[in-house]
């Protein structure tokens, strides 16, 4: 029966201790959430809610940064809505990748009909290429 009511005040004191630290975060947790938020809308013009979790904001201003920063370098509008920001960086590397071969080889590779490794191999297969005119 002792056993049984340390364990029971245990686990209480472990709870209220939780629930303490929690509880001391949340200001600091809406306030970050408020703030984010409203950044989000001053330099994108969108209403982003501070009610959504700060994860969701962080995501949210990241999806917009990298498709406003592709935007701007390349020219290439895209919707962050319909991408995470891991495909946006992917697409912002397929473009620069892309541009080099064009550049570099005289090509005219559109990045939207390749994937990262099928570039490469092709920027491999051109520089074999060259390589062997030069021998």
């Amino acid at each position: 029966m002792k056993k049984s009511n340390a364990l029971s005040a245990a686990i209480s004191v472990s709870l209220l201790v939780l629930l303490s630290r929690g509880s001391a975060q949340t200001p600091f947790d809406a306030e970050a959430r408020a703030s984010l938020a409203n950044e989000i809308n001053q330099d994108y013009g969108i209403t982003a809610s501070p009610s959504l979790p700060i994860a969701a904001l962080f995501d949210l201003k990241n999806r917009l940064d990298e498709a406003d920063n592709i935007a701007r370098k390349y020219g290439v509008d895209l919707d962050y809505r319909q991408h995470t920001f891991v495909e946006l960086c992917d697409i912002e590397s397929r473009i620069e990748l892309a541009r080099a071969i064009n550049r570099q080889y005289g090509r005219n590779l559109d990045w939207a009909q390749y994937g990262y490794q099928e570039l490469l191999q092709i920027d491999q297969q051109l520089k074999s290429m060259v390589q062997a005119a030069k021998n």
